[in-house]
């Protein structure tokens, strides 16, 4: 049985890829704006704007998945190195959003931070050390 902080990191971090792909729908002029700017040097074309929404968005699944289902201490690790890569490239691209769009992704931020404190938690870290735990 998976402990209760391995639940909790589950919770939180699927409601950031929640409010994440609300984030997208929201700003989706946005991303269509830059697509329609064609593939030339000052634009992307679709598939390349598809990938850079699609790529992290199916990494974060499959770190959840190795964390949250398979107990994997690497899956952790990566995470954790995600995140800082994500809150530094978010930091760098913060004039691109509105306020609400801000608003979310913060929210979306403080929800991962909550979920990877989740995994520093004892029962936790035992679980991912593939010890027994009991809850």
């Amino acid at each position: 049985m998976r402990p209760n902080s391995i639940i909790r990191f589950e919770q939180l971090f699927l409601g950031a890829l929640a409010l994440n792909i609300l984030n997208i729908i929201l700003n989706w002029d946005t991303w269509s704006m830059v697509m329609s700017r064609g593939s030339g040097s000052d634009g992307m074309n679709a598939f390349a704007t598809y990938t850079i929404i699609a790529f992290p968005f199916l990494i974060n699944l499959w770190l959840w998945f190795k964390i949250a289902r398979k107990a994997s201490n690497i899956g952790k690790w990566l995470l954790i190195i995600m995140y800082v890569i994500g809150v530094i490239w978010s930091l760098a691209t913060v004039d691109n959003y509105r306020t609400l769009g801000l608003t979310i992704l913060f929210t979306i931020l403080a929800l991962k931070a909550g979920a990877i404190y989740m995994l520093f938690r004892s029962d936790a870290k035992q679980w991912l050390a593939g010890k027994t735990v009991v809850t």
